[in-house]
């Protein structure tokens, strides 16, 4: 994944921020389905099953999948 032009992990902090604005049942889901699981694999996953959910990753953190 990528940050404003430049590669980067996501940390637990962000990822607890960027759930936050993720449908709950679709959350859910993924949790099921993978955990544990990485961050990145999580978002890729959950962008499956929501993928408008990319154009709000990339508006509201700069984060290109």
């Amino acid at each position: 994944m990528k940050r404003f032009n430049e590669e980067f992990e996501i940390n637990q902090d962000l990822m607890d921020t960027i759930a936050s604005y993720m449908d709950d049942d679709k959350r859910e889901h993924v949790h099921f389905e993978l955990a544990p699981c990485t961050c990145e694999e999580f978002i890729r996953r959950y962008l499956e099953l929501d993928p408008d959910f990319e154009d709000l990753l990339y508006q509201e953190f700069g984060i290109e999948v």
